[in-house]
């Protein structure tokens, strides 16, 4: 066999080698595709789950503030059916469903970066006897009210959903 006859029968060898090599690389780039992919769905995720949970706490610290107001406190502003987000658990006895649909919930302050308002409702709690000051025979013991604030909200889209709760006292 001469060096001809031996070159001419491994040139089909090459092609086929390099097909080989080439399917890998694109099996390869695809694998790596396909991953950054993922990351980016994961990085969007984190970011709508941040953006309700930035909410939920605006519409918690609006409604902080609405209890501070003389209007929170008013006479027949919290009742057993909760009109307009304000719940008398104190007098019901039942803590609220703040899940169920029937609940009702205040706006808070409308945010452009959330896909709907966040909202928030208040229930007042059974009055509770500061028992940490003076236990004089002559002096009546301190009395005082107890709000539990929920907060709901979503973030750019409507699949996460944030809900936090403070309790406030006045």
């Amino acid at each position: 066999m001469n060096l001809y006859s031996f070159a001419r029968a491994q040139q089909g060898m090459v092609l086929v080698i390099c097909l080989i090599m080439l399917l890998l690389l694109t099996l390869s780039g695809l694998a790596a595709m396909r991953g950054s992919t993922l990351q980016e769905k994961m990085a969007g995720n984190s970011r709508d789950s941040e953006q309700a949970f930035l909410a939920a706490e605006a519409a918690l610290r609006n409604g902080e503030l609405f209890m501070t107001t003389a209007a929170a406190v008013a006479s027949g502003a919290f009742d057993t059916t909760g009109t307009s987000g304000l719940y008398d658990v104190a007098e019901s006895g039942v803590t609220t469903d703040w899940q169920s649909a029937t609940a009702n919930w205040r706006d808070s302050t409308a945010l452009s970066e959330v896909a709907a308002t966040p909202k928030y409702l208040v229930e007042k709690l059974p009055e509770v006897t500061n028992k940490g000051l003076s236990l004089e025979a002559d002096q009546p013991l301190e009395t005082m009210f107890i709000y539990r604030i929920t907060a709901s909200a979503v973030g750019k889209t409507t699949t996460s959903r944030a809900v936090l709760q403070s309790t406030f006292r006045r």
